[in-house]
């Protein structure tokens, strides 16, 4: 319900332990002040139709049919079948793939722990209402604008603001929806809802992910704006020629030059590329991965640097505790009962406290001075307590700046040689907070904890490897230790680690390249690395789960989130793996591979139509002749060779890496098509006054040759021969043939006129002149390339 701006709600003064009851809700629901604010998912169903419909190609098309009408000549008007044919199509797969997104969206969707009644309850973000008490934690995104009303936290604010530095927020001060929580638990109260939220006055791009650079889309769009800068004045042309040739007949001149135009349009191009990324997109949502950016698809499958984030995805985010080294007793603590002091007093819910807690979970009556939230640039917790001093949690290096003795320094080795997270409990005397600098503390104790590691992890780490794509771990953790858990899931170069704690940007920037595990990572820092990979020609993917990959994910060319991990990485990634299993990942590349692979076969299959109609209509204007072809005249390359095997061949098996510019790929396999689509009409044209040819004759034999010759680039592009593409190049060639029957007990002498055995003689020989032309000139480009010392990818 949208809130009237006439209405000023009476606040409630909320007791922070019980949240708001159902009447206070209820009467907030009837005012309007919910959180509810209308959101786009993607298009809307008229959008789909208005896309679909309202196409370049098909508005020429419905000109060209409107002329045909006008003309009355209706057997030229079937190629608009195919242009309905694509569009129905197009919106069924869109509605399809919307359908899929949005019920993967509702799953991912986020929600708020909310305190209504006395209880913790998990509402939907729309559900909260103003004055609410919202609960929030370690990972967990702000909602809506909400002053704090217990607790403390730290807040990255990066997607309002561009800054990464924690922001501490304490009891009265803001927190503003579209930031999350790093470190600490609160609770906050709601004051602002919906549209009055801060992050809802900023741009909508504020929170936007950045898009993906399509290849693809960029490659099409820029085909048809070639199309269409030569489409009308070639067009313009024809109808003037054969206007003249005609003695001024408008109705055959107008025939001729949208047979021109007809030609010229790769009429079902536009539509493969969205049917076939909207069928993954579909196939994807069924193996539970949520594609939140179509073109995300290509842009995984062109990856050949995949960095993870060895939390979540080599390990599972599971601990246990392996062993405790005590060195220095404390009055009459046991260690139990000092980490247990730690652990309730910061109340961290982090993997590694919860470990902790599984195996410590002691209380110790004793009330914390101060706490010491843990977070990321610190990589230590802690708390002070009157009469003991303060104690700290955390990594080794971070707490003894200076070094821990030898003998502490060997047991550490040895644990991090084993592959095991070292953490050290330490004490000063000192009351500390966490604006105050920690020096030179006394160790109390060692702890070796063990990650878990993912059973998928080993297998997928392969699959990568064997297809040709770097995997590199950045991680928080010390590199040795995270080094060995590399190692042990088989990435190549493990034993090449780095810590990157106190580099500068530059040498981070050198290290990028020449590492593959990163240690002891800030948040900023594991951007720039994505960044520096990026930049030195690598198309990265970073997967991740916790709110320290955020920044990377920004910087990378595809996004995956981990569905388990935080609300706030799955709001900003391309992909969500929403089962969380890591060994969705090699699928989903399959998948990328297999679009555009097949999108760049089947697409020479629409140019090489465009290619060869373009270099005819240019020949026929300089020799001031008619252009032999009306619409009718393409219907058998239009559908028994272009259009349905297309759709076939793009959604074959093909998970060969993607190499080369897709653009120089495409016409690098339609040129020599083209060319031969385009000789044997002119050949047709070299010899009409030699065997004598009639006009209709000319057209006829110029189909025939045309339409065989286009065949033949299917069987080209069909190659090396499966079951799929075997069956797809005999049913091309059998349904041809069967269309030239039909087409001409149809239509009649005006669409196939009867021809001479040597009018015969010459079609094959053009034929055979077209196989060699698609069989060597590829050759002939291999060995110029290689003489040139080009690569042939």
């Amino acid at each position: 319900m949208k809130r009237k701006e006439v209405i000023i709600p009476t606040r409630y003064s909320v007791d922070i332990n019980k949240g708001l009851n159902d009447s206070q809700v209820e009467n907030r629901i009837k005012e309007g002040f919910t959180n509810e604010i209308e959101k786009k998912t993607g298009k809307s169903y008229l959008a789909i139709f208005v896309g679909n419909l309202c196409t370049f190609f098909n508005l020429l098309g419905i000109i060209i049919m409107t002329m045909m009408v006008a003309i009355g000549s209706w057997s030229n008007m079937f190629f608009f079948v195919v242009i309905l044919s694509n569009t129905v199509i197009g919106i069924i797969q869109e509605i399809k793939a919307k359908k899929s997104i949005e019920k993967l969206q509702l799953m991912a969707a986020p929600v708020s722990n909310t305190l209504r009644n006395g209880e913790v309850k998990e509402l939907a973000v729309k559900d909260i209402v103003l004055d609410d008490i919202l609960v929030f934690d370690l990972g967990k995104q702000i909602t809506a604008d909400s002053i704090v009303v217990e607790g403390e936290v730290e807040t990255n604010e990066s997607l309002l603001t561009g800054e990464s530095v924690p922001v501490k927020k304490k009891v009265g001060d803001m927190l503003l929806s579209g930031s999350f929580v790093v470190s600490g638990k609160c609770k906050a109260k709601v004051e602002r809802v919906g549209k009055d939220n801060y992050v809802e006055t900023l741009s909508s791009k504020a929170k936007q992910y950045r898009k993906p650079n399509s290849e693809l889309i960029n490659s099409i769009n820029k085909i048809i704006k070639g199309i269409a800068v030569v489409i009308f004045p070639l067009g313009i042309a024809t109808f003037l020629t054969a206007m003249g040739n005609n003695g001024g007949n408008i109705v055959e001149s107008i025939k001729k030059a949208s047979g021109s135009m007809i030609g010229m349009i790769p009429s079902g191009l536009v539509l493969l590329v969205s049917v076939t990324l909207t069928v993954s997109t579909i196939k994807l949502a069924r193996k539970n991965t949520l594609v939140q950016d179509l073109y995300c698809i290509e842009m995984l499958a062109r990856v050949n640097t995949l960095c993870l984030d060895k939390t979540g995805t080599i390990t599972d985010g599971t601990m246990t505790v392996e062993e405790v080294k005590e060195y220095t007793v404390l009055d009459d603590y046991k260690v139990d009962d000092l980490i247990s002091l730690v652990l309730n007093a910061t109340k961290d819910n982090n993997a590694t406290a919860v470990a902790l807690r599984n195996k410590f979970n002691k209380e110790v009556n004793l009330e914390p001075t101060t706490i010491i939230p843990f977070s990321s640039a610190r990589k230590y917790s802690g708390a002070g307590f009157e009469g003991l001093g303060t104690l700290v949690f955390g990594a080794p290096e971070f707490v003894c700046k200076t070094g821990v003795n030898e003998e502490i320094q060997n047991q550490i080795n040895i644990y991090l040689k084993s592959g095991l997270r070292v953490l050290l409990l330490a004490h000063t005397n000192r009351i500390l907070t966490e604006d105050d600098v920690l020096v030179n503390p006394t160790p109390i104790a060692l702890f070796a904890i063990q990650d878990t590691i993912r059973s998928d992890a080993y297998n997928i780490v392969r699959w990568f490897k064997d297809n040709d794509v770097k995997v590199k771990v950045i991680s928080g953790d010390n590199p040795l230790s995270v080094s060995v858990i590399a190692k042990k899931v088989g990435i190549v170069n493990a034993e090449n680690y780095i810590s990157l704690d106190g580099l500068t940007d530059e040498q981070v920037i050198e290290a990028s390249t020449k590492y593959t595990v990163f240690g002891r990572v800030t948040p900023d820092q594991k951007a720039l690395l994505i960044k520096s990979m990026r930049e030195s020609g690598d198309t990265v993917a970073m997967t991740g789960d916790g709110v320290n990959d955020i920044l990377a994910m920004k910087e990378a060319d595809c996004a995956v989130a981990i569905a388990s991990g935080s609300e706030a990485t799955r709001n900003v990634a391309h992909l969500v793996l929403m089962d969380s299993k890591f060994s969705s990942m090699p699928s989903v590349v399959t998948e990328g591979r297999q679009v555009i692979n097949n999108i760049q076969n089947s697409a020479t299959l629409f140019l090489m139509k465009t290619i060869m109609t373009m270099l005819v209509t240019l020949t026929m204007l300089i020799l001031q002749e008619n252009y032999p072809f009306e619409p009718m005249h393409l219907y058998v390359i239009e559908f028994c060779i272009i259009g349905v095997p297309a759709f076939f061949l793009a959604l074959r098996k093909n998970t060969d890496l993607i190499k080369g510019n897709f653009l120089k790929s495409i016409f690098l396999k339609t040129l020599p098509i083209g060319i031969s689509l385009y000789l044997s009409v002119l050949g047709v044209y070299i010899f009409k006054d030699i065997l004598g040819a009639t006009y209709p004759q000319v057209t006829s034999m110029a189909m025939i040759a045309m339409s065989f010759s286009g065949s033949l680039g299917l069987i080209y592009l069909c190659q090396p021969f499966k079951k799929t593409t075997l069956a797809v190049s005999i049913g091309s060639l059998i349904a041809s043939i069967g269309a030239f029957f039909v087409f001409h007990a149809m239509i009649g002498e005006s669409y196939m006129t009867a021809l001479t055995t040597d009018m015969r003689t010459l079609i094959v020989c053009l034929v055979v002149l077209s196989f060699f032309i698609i069989e060597l000139t590829p050759v002939v480009i291999k060995l110029i390339n290689k003489k040139r010392g080009v690569s042939n990818a």
